[in-house]
């Protein structure tokens, strides 16, 4: 694409690979979000320190500065608030915002699957109907993120306190309560062209810290290629029957045998540098796949599913408790730490997860093997130091 303005409604660490993807292709961006020190205010061409969920408000901003490509970041609002403003001023990259909002609302994604007959939890909106559901059930939040606000229930006295957490925790002050389903969560990243998933990565997640926000991760070496066909044939499905635009579509799901269940879907791009392990594991360049489309750019595309390079793993550092970050600790004899994101500096207060983490390792392996063994153990490994007495030598 030739040099042109691109407005990036997110300035955080985890947007920064979409930042560089817009200027390796010689955009003169701008980066738009409410907190000053997000790194993306200093590595922009220019910077607005502005809410981005005000529609109104980058409305004004996208008007004033006619960007010829308007690019999320990893939340669902800067999504969200981005297909508002797309579909006002023409810019591409972004579903219309009626399907936008079946996306990313799990309430109403929930609706919309049990239509189609996808395979996701059964689920209702309203205690009133908990007698349609067989407990243990999560209630969520509509439209939360990072596992916040979800609250597992095993026996209906606990249902109320806990519809009343996830509806304090929503935005929209909606919640959903579906049917706890056991099994291994995975995710599956889609890359779509002219209404065919034409690229997929698939991956192990782990939640071992905060049950419900992933903190471990890695390639998925070890599922079956039928399991594959049947997720992929399954997100096809409403790739086609939404007419979902070029561009990503990021999906949970729980896994049991061959069996699976959706747990939510997404068009931003995943938090936490989800595309440096991807770019890391097969040399696919994920960032870059994602922002094409906003920049009506055109890339190469990988192998539909490119083959592991690397057993590379993810490791998100977090706390089940509040307390104070001093350093990060490494040891693990089995990897090798080839990249720390720091994201406190030393004496700041870390809050317990979901709300705060305080860095982000990824780590090689000998062998896939090693990696598969490891990755669900990681928060033994990589640990924290949060009093002078923790340090060692």
């Amino acid at each position: 694409m030739a040099a042109a303005d691109a407005l990036i409604l997110d300035a955080g660490f985890a947007a920064v690979p979409l930042l560089q993807a817009a200027l390796d292709v010689g955009a003169e961006v701008t980066v738009c979000s409410g907190k000053p020190g997000d790194p993306g205010h200093r590595l922009a061409h220019r910077s607005v320190v502005m809410d981005y969920s005000d529609v109104d408000a980058v409305l004004a901003l996208a008007r004033q500065r006619a960007p010829a490509a308007l690019l999320p970041g990893v939340t669902d609002v800067s999504y969200l608030t981005g297909a508002e403003v797309a579909s006002r001023l023409g810019l591409p990259g972004f579903d219309p915002p009626e399907t936008a909002e079946i996306v990313f609302r799990k309430d109403r994604f929930r609706a919309y699957a049990e239509r189609q007959g996808l395979p996701v939890p059964r689920a209702v909106t309203a205690p009133a109907r908990i007698g349609e559901l067989r407990f243990p059930v999560l209630v969520k939040p509509a439209d939360a993120y990072s596992g916040r606000g979800i609250v597992r229930v095993d026996e209906p006295v606990g249902l109320e306190p806990a519809y009343r957490e996830a509806l304090a925790a929503s935005a929209s002050g909606q919640a959903v309560i579906e049917e706890f389903r056991p099994g291994q969560l995975h995710s599956h990243s889609a890359f779509v062209r002219q209404g065919r998933i034409v690229c997929e990565f698939y991956v192990d997640e782990y939640c071992t810290v905060y049950p419900y926000q992933v903190n471990s991760s890695c390639l998925a070496t070890a599922m079956s290629p039928t399991l594959k066909d049947r997720v992929s044939a399954c997100i096809q499905h409403i790739v086609a029957d939404l007419r979902l635009c070029d561009g990503l579509v990021h999906t949970q799901f729980i896994a049991s045998g061959e069996d699976f269940w959706l747990i939510e879907l997404t068009r931003r791009c995943p938090g936490d540098l989800y595309s440096h392990l991807i770019e890391y594991a097969t040399g696919a360049p994920y960032a870059a796949l994602f922002a094409a489309p906003f920049l009506g750019h055109e890339l190469p595309l990988p192998a539909p599913r490119p083959a592991l390079r690397r057993a590379i793993a993810r490791h998100t550092v977090s706390v089940a408790r509040d307390t104070v970050y001093l350093s990060l600790q490494c040891r693990h004899d089995a990897c090798r730490v080839i990249a720390v994101t720091p994201l406190k500096p030393c004496g700041a207060p870390l809050l317990a997860a979901p709300l705060d983490r305080a860095a982000i390792v990824f780590a090689e392996f000998e062998s896939t093997d090693a990696m598969q063994r490891h990755t669900p153990t990681l928060k033994h490994h990589f640990t924290l130091a949060t009093r002078p007495s923790d340090l060692q030598p």
